[in-house]
């Protein structure tokens, strides 16, 4: 018997015929698939449904109509291209390592800060580095594919991933080949697939799981031309780290959501709600599931859900001490060869496990976990050695029952989306946010609430919270943060234009939902005019490229392509450095002082250039540039940080030593971005000096803790941003510029335009002021709105 749609349901089914792209925000047990059935039987257009993977592909094709074919993305890149690899995929299963390395050219052991990286081991790296290089856009291996490898410090992870990247082109160009002979994977022919721009066969295409796509999956699926609909729920994204993708968030196009829960009941729904509003989602769910649900104790429950390995290894042992047959979702095999490898290296041999293979001995890895702020997954695996012993983690693994016979199930969270138990508990694992030097409570990071989301909303009829029972005081502790207008009591108004952005209870961001709404319909409009811009230049043969400073280097650089300065901040970054004041992580006083020279003599190297620009070649002013953004970072923070290259001075440092550190990797990317914006800014060079205007400063700032855009160029204002992935801007910087331009009360800079420059593709995005404003929903014109902003932001000013 057919089920009567609900209301969001047909307003998703109206919505999807009358031919509009479409993201619909499904909540945990509310019937997407359904939905999405519903969409297919009101056309008798072709469609194509594209699941996550083949079982779920398997039964929506018996749940569709005849004009939804359904598919996993897989499939359909080996019907395009995997078909003609079909040899390689069979014969090539299985090749040692040490053959891989010879086909490879890779004779001879690596040494490394006294470790040794032996050849099988080097061949499993750039294997590695080609399989992380196919789950990414990217149109070339680059030395940030490499894995992180435990027991090396950063210098000598950039040296070895320079080494293999040599090794990964070669790799990759064998791979290509229809006659290589290294081993081929079913995510090569995907990548190769994707690599040649596919166009979908279809007048429709569902993405299911839109919120954990695969970054190639997602490049394909927005490039097309049919009506696109994607369903998922951002608050379940949960697989950020493996690489996954939420295209949900900033699709151009509608935005529905479905909020009508059919697996659990209010009681469950209500719980869930309070993690989605920690999940930055402003869906809340209601529960109609059958029967009621209840919160409380659950004696024996049919599944217990934990953070991590080291808590389910904890639960799966208790349950064997009591002599109740347990199951562990995915098996033990994982935890059995952390557990092999622990045993060799306490016997003093070398293990050929991928975490651990660098280390001599167990000690090692210990020492490694404790003191390497690198090592913090790593410190899950140690814990968990430590705390059983390698033998009763074997022993424990071999007695495992299968989900079928087990009277309980112990499952990670991660292991557990997709499924569903009619009575959970929440294991202990789910540590609350510790607080920061001064006694404050951190905020709980979004991710981990999403997971927390995922591991509550899996119970139908029951579920214990005994585990998070510590979210209560967490929520209470945090109702005052931002709530009553203070952060870390501060007042919010006292914060930046964008640091009051981060928090949607200041002033700014309130001003910004009531007065100007619909962020989103901006965004899509954003989304659709990137889509066909180039692909963004990027370092290629370094594995972390200090992404914050080059942001900054290429921002200083297009200023002073304009005849701009370097912006007030780097000044008051060295003049902080000449104060008594004390200045956290600073070096000691004569360091210090050898710093504020330095930047003294940076700022009139700068001036000097200015004022005659034939005095320093484009290399010397990138380095100037990018020593420059460490100053203007003590100003932001407040102090020298950690990886700062100021940190480590010395009374002998001078500006000729910093801008010698400079990376050559930096020198460059700056000159490709630089050649990208020769064009887009060949105009605004050609306006006279007083239309090139750069760090301006407006009336409103003295309003809040300031605002100084990048520049306004003959009534443009334009914001720079170096992102490799533009998709991932949203509302922080939409409304970033919309504060811009409302600060300027009295119209001082007669801005009628807004515009967005991402330098890393040369693309030149702006709107007329008006058609910005619009879209953003605006209901009064622009001085109207600068005046309505005005007295907001002084109202909140004066309140006590």
């Amino acid at each position: 018997m057919a089920i009567e749609p609900t209301q969001e349901q047909q307003a998703a089914r109206e919505l999807f015929v009358s031919g509009q792209d479409l993201a619909l925000v499904a909540g945990a047990g509310t019937g997407k698939t359904s939905t999405l059935i519903l969409m297919g039987s009101a056309t008798r257009k072709r469609g194509l449904y594209v699941a996550f993977n083949r079982a779920i592909a398997d039964d929506a094709c018996r749940r569709f109509g005849p004009n939804v074919e359904c598919r996993t993305a897989h499939s359909l890149a080996f019907r395009a291209v995997g078909h003609l690899y079909r040899e390689r995929l069979d014969t090539s299963a299985r090749i040692p390592a040490r053959h891989t390395a010879q086909m490879l050219g890779i004779d001879r052991d690596l040494i490394v800060n006294s470790r040794r990286i032996k050849v099988s081991h080097q061949a499993r790296l750039v294997m590695g580095m080609i399989r992380k290089f196919c789950y990414t856009t990217d149109r070339q291996v680059m030395a940030r594919h490499m894995e992180w490898l435990n027991g090396l410090d950063d210098r000598a992870q950039e040296y070895v991933a320079r080494v293999l990247l040599q090794y990964a082109h070669r790799a990759w160009e064998d791979i290509c080949s229809p006659n290589g002979k290294l081993r081929f994977e079913h995510d090569h022919y995907m990548k190769l697939w994707a690599m040649t721009e596919p166009v979908l066969s279809a007048d429709f295409i569902l993405l299911d799981e839109a919120q954990d796509t695969n970054p190639v999956l997602e490049e394909i699926f927005l490039a097309q031309q049919a009506q696109r609909v994607c369903v998922g729920d951002p608050a379940q994204q949960i697989y950020g780290w493996r690489n996954a993708r939420d295209v949900m968030t900033g699709f151009p196009g509608e935005h529905l959501h479905l909020t009508q829960s059919f697996r659990f009941g209010p009681a469950i729904a209500k719980v869930a709600n309070r993690w989605l509003k920690h999940a930055e989602s402003e869906m809340q769910l209601t529960g109609h599931g059958p029967g009621a649900s209840r919160i409380g104790t659950v004696t024996h429950p049919d599944a217990v859900l934990c953070r991590g390995n080291a808590d389910a290894m904890q639960e799966v042992l208790a349950y064997m001490e009591l002599g109740i047959p347990v199951a562990l979702t995915g098996g033990g095999s994982a935890l059995h060869r952390i557990a092999t490898a622990a045993m060799e290296l306490k016997a003093g041999k070398r293990t050929s496990h991928p975490e651990l293979f660098l280390f001599n001995s167990w000690g090692e890895v210990q020492e490694y976990a404790e003191h390497d702020k690198a090592a913090q997954d790593l410190k899950a695996i140690v814990k968990l050695v430590d705390t059983y012993g390698p033998d009763q983690i074997i022993a424990a693994v071999d007695r495992l029952s299968s989900e079928d016979d087990a009277k309980v199930t112990v499952s990670t969270a991660h292991k557990a989306k997709g499924r569903e138990w009619a009575t959970v508990r929440i294991s202990k694992g789910f540590q609350a946010p510790s607080v920061d030097d001064d006694g404050l409570q951190r905020s709980l990071i979004p991710s981990e609430a999403r997971l927390i989301y995922v591991a509550v909303t899996r119970a139908r009829h029951q579920l214990d919270t005994e585990g998070i029972a510590w979210f209560d005081e967490y929520e209470t502790a945090m109702t005052g943060a931002g709530r009553d207008g203070t952060v870390a009591g501060r007042p919010m108004i006292e914060l930046s234009l964008t640091g009051q952005l981060k928090y949607d209870s200041s002033p700014i961001s309130q001003f910004m939902a009531h007065r100007l709404p619909r962020h989103q319909d901006l965004l899509r409009d954003y989304q659709a005019r990137i889509s066909r811009l180039p692909r963004p230049v990027q370092p290629i043969d370094v594995q972390h490229p200090n992404w914050s400073a080059l942001g900054h280097a290429i921002d200083y650089r297009l200023r002073l392509s304009l005849g701009g300065r370097l912006g007030p901040a780097v000044s008051a970054g060295v003049l902080s450095l000449g104060d008594i004041q004390p200045l956290r992580g600073a070096p000691g006083p004569e360091s210090r002082k050898a710093l504020h020279a330095a930047g003294q003599q940076l700022l009139a190297t700068v001036d000097a250039y200015l004022a005659a620009p034939t005095n320093l070649d484009e290399h010397a002013l990138t380095r100037l540039c990018f020593v420059a953004g460490f100053f203007e970072d003590i100003a932001r923070t407040g102090q020298i940080r950690r990886f700062s290259m100021l940190a480590h001075a010395t009374p002998a440092t001078a500006l000729d030593d910093l801008t010698a550190a400079v990376p050559e990797y930096v020198l460059d990317d700056i000159h490709q971005q630089m050649e990208l914006a020769k064009a887009p800014f060949a105009p605004f060079r050609a306006l006279p000096p007083q239309n090139r205007i750069c760090g301006p400063v407006f009336t409103g700032s003295t309003d809040i803790g300031g605002a100084d855009a990048d520049c306004i160029l003959g009534g443009l204002l334009l914001d720079c941003k170096a992102t490799k992935d533009p998709r991932r801007l949203g509302r922080e910087e939409i409304y970033q510029l919309a504060g811009y331009l409302l600060l300027d009360y009295d119209d001082a800079f007669g801005i009628d335009h807004v515009g967005l420059y991402l330098s890393r593709q040369g693309g030149l995005i702006t709107w007329k002021a008006d058609e910005f404003l619009r879209r953003l929903g605006a209901n009064a014109p622009l001085p109207q709105l600068r005046h309505q902003f005005r007295q907001h932001l002084r109202d909140a000013g004066r309140k006590p």
